[in-house]
């Protein structure tokens, strides 16, 4: 185990006490919640009402009111108050403690023992009695202290507890353990188990641990072992640098550094939704102790403590590892990119091309420079202005598609290129640039530069900053040259190779077709016999692990229907929806007074759901309609269902940004087996 901590256990606490039941694990850091105050040599408050990237609604602060500690135990007291605090978290650039910017209408306390209590392997426990009602959310979590793979959720989550609306309707007494993980949102991935404690969470103390060892992590409660995952159910895909790019994690990575805890109260938010008129305040969470122990058999892994392994506990499903794709652009020559439309093949073949305002000579491009066996993209770079850059083919000549390409969900992508730097003045910077047409272009610059020797050179669109010169930026929906550099600032001579557009799983690059609109006013399809081509990311799917959903477009069983969309939800232990989706937004305001969206559903099997089906539609998740439920209908024969857009936008949809206009599930926590066929869907503008 790695420790890193300025204070330990207190020696009136000797391991003997901890309800770990294995001899062999050693108290290293505790907080028994003796005396009168929160031990600031533990714990810190964060103090803001960011609303935890979650839309939560409450101010954290460091009052008394929402935290103290008395008779042996800190309490965390969320209230219902009006209250000014931060607008930034306290690790963000321009974080100001006296910041009253964000007006919110609850408050309650968030404690971390960050830089005072970090971990890497270990045993983690927390004996506490939580809160209860409708919008409230306590958890006790870990969060990497050092954020070594990047941001949220690429450097990983631990959720040793977790519940929301605690003795209401279907949520009772259920906790949950999870882990999240994976790549940039939105296409985070998260895994867990849930469970239910003997006795009521908020009426009951109940001791919750988690034990992390190399490659594994079990969650308990009151030493009953519940859940299990090992290495092979989690990953993460980060940026490693500009040399080496996008990559996947390494062994357990990205649960393989320190860690700190963190103890808090959260009001409303996108899992629990709002406090409703039943919820009463003030709710309390109270911790009776926090007690992390470290594996004496082998500190540096933490392997061989398990405590009281349950043997029916399997690993549980895991998120497999995403595909990596690649889209070459300049390899040995330029390159074209193969499409397929309206029953058309399409080749749009990239052109280099200079632009030197006039002036013969600022650049000099020859993309057909033989060297040994190679064939590079050689580009003298004289004066300026000049760049060299990669366009669409010419695409006049079809009725199909436009010039130009869409890169869509390229979150985790970038241009990933071979450079090797014949000379570069000391004042030049070289920048690499995705280009719309002026002024919309994104770019960033490239830094420590090699002369004299071929360099790997990784550019991730998620660096790309908005153009300096002139407002605008890159769309990614329409990218007409794919590839630019440009030095700034002085001359400088380079060769190119092995240029391509590198990313991962359902990322794509797809032509631009003609006679798709931002701005759609009347009835429309998604899905009639096919994804109509507004809807150009196509059917999609979102689970929370595993191989959960199967979508395919088949011939109906009823002949005069054609073609209909086939949706699969296979398994117990795994949530997810299906989606028509597309990449860029739809105003469809036109909607709003009498629109409806309309289509025709058949459960062919319902399995073990008994509550029926939702449908919804998003405007950018989080951003939605919420759900709709449908209730159980439609069970072995065709029926047609109409929402009126207005129910829609009551839910949250708004109408100048749909991305997504159908979204549909079985209950949650209730998919496995379920079957059902789709048809004639559209948006219906009477």
């Amino acid at each position: 185990m790695v420790v890193n901590s300025t204070s330990t256990t207190s020696s009136s606490v000797p391991s003997s006490s901890s309800s770990s039941s294995s001899t062999d694990w050693e108290l290293v850091w505790s907080d028994e919640f003796t005396g009168t105050n929160i031990d600031s040599t533990k714990w810190t408050h964060e103090q803001n009402c960011t609303g935890g990237g979650n839309n939560e609604l409450q101010c954290y602060t460091d009052r008394a009111d929402n935290s103290f500690v008395a008779d042996g135990k800190l309490t965390i007291v969320a209230k219902k108050e009006t209250f000014a605090g931060q607008g930034k978290g306290d690790d963000e650039p321009g974080y100001n403690v006296n910041d009253k910017s964000v007006t919110r209408d609850y408050t309650s306390a968030r404690l971390r023992s960050k830089n005072k209590g970090d971990w890497k392997y270990g045993r983690m426990e927390i004996s506490a009695k939580m809160p209860q009602g409708q919008g409230i959310w306590p958890a006790l979590w870990m969060l990497p202290t050092e954020w070594k793979y990047g941001g949220w959720p690429m450097s990983g989550e631990i959720d040793i507890f977790e519940a929301v609306n605690s003795n209401t309707g279907t949520f009772g007494n259920t906790m949950h353990g999870t882990l999240h993980f994976g790549r940039v949102w939105p296409n985070n991935a998260y895994i867990g188990d849930d469970h239910a404690p003997a006795t009521n969470i908020w009426e009951h103390f109940h001791t919750y641990a988690v034990e992390w060892e190399e490659g594994e992590i079990r969650w308990y409660v009151d030493d009953v072992h519940f859940a299990t995952q090992t290495k092979e159910g989690w990953y993460n895909y980060y940026w490693a640098g500009q040399t080496e790019g996008y990559k996947i994690g390494e062994g357990a990575a990205p649960f393989d550094q320190l860690f700190h805890m963190i103890l808090n109260v959260a009001v409303g938010g996108n899992w629990p939704g709002n406090p409703n008129a039943q919820t009463t305040f003030p709710q309390k969470m109270e911790v009776d102790f926090v007690r992390v122990y470290q594996c004496a058999k082998n500190k540096t892994t933490g392997i061989g403590c398990a405590t009281n392994i349950n043997p029916d506990v399997t690993p549980l499903i895991g998120v497999p590892k995403p595909v990596k794709r690649e889209f070459e652009l300049f390899k040995n020559g330029v390159k074209g990119l193969q499409f397929s439309a309206g029953g058309q093949n399409f080749t749009n073949t990239l052109r280099p091309t200079i632009y030197d305002n006039g002036s013969v000579g600022n650049v000099v491009s020859n993309p057909s420079l033989a060297m040994g066996d190679s064939v590079v993209w050689d580009i003298a770079f004289n004066a300026a202005p000049g760049n060299a850059y990669l366009m669409t083919g010419d695409m006049s000549g079809s009725t199909v598609v436009d010039n130009g390409f869409k890169f869509t969900n390229m979150s985790s992508g970038e241009l990933k290129f071979d450079l090797y730097v014949d000379a570069i003045q000391p004042s030049t910077k070289l920048q690499i640039k995705l280009d719309s047409g002026w002024p919309n272009v994104s770019y960033t610059e490239l830094e420590n530069l090699k002369v004299g020797e071929w360099q790997s050179v990784s550019v991730p669109f998620s660096n790309l900053k908005p153009n300096s010169i002139q407002t605008g930026q890159v769309n990614m929906e329409l990218i007409t040259n794919p590839f630019v550099i440009e030095p700034s600032g002085g001359t400088a001579h380079v060769k190119i190779n092995n240029l391509s557009v590198k990313c991962v799983a359902d990322c794509d690059i797809k032509p631009v077709l003609k006679g798709v609109s931002s701005t759609l006013t009347e009835t429309f399809n998604v899905f009639v016999d096919d994804v109509d081509s507004n809807w150009d990311f196509g059917i999609g799917e979102w689970q929370t692990g595993g191989d959960h959903i199967d979508t395919a477009i088949i011939d109906s069983d009823d002949v005069a229907r054609g073609k209909v969309l086939d949706v699969k939800f296979k398994t117990a232990d795994q949530n997810g929806v299906a989606f028509i989706q597309a990449t860029g937004t739809k105003n469809v305001t036109a909607f709003a007074a009498d629109g409806y969206l309309e289509f025709d559903m058949k459960v062919v099997n319902y399995g073990t759901n008994t509550t029926g089906i939702v449908v919804k539609a998003d405007c950018v998740s989080p951003c939605g309609s919420g759900d709709i439920p449908l209730g159980f209908v439609a069970n072995g024969e065709w029926k047609t269902f109409k929402i009126n857009i207005s129910q829609m936008v009551s839910g949250g949809l708004v109408l100048t940004k749909v991305n997504t206009p159908f979204v549909i599930l079985p209950t949650w926590g209730s998919q496995n087996g379920v079957h059902l066929q789709l048809d004639n869907i559209r948006w219906v503008n009477p």
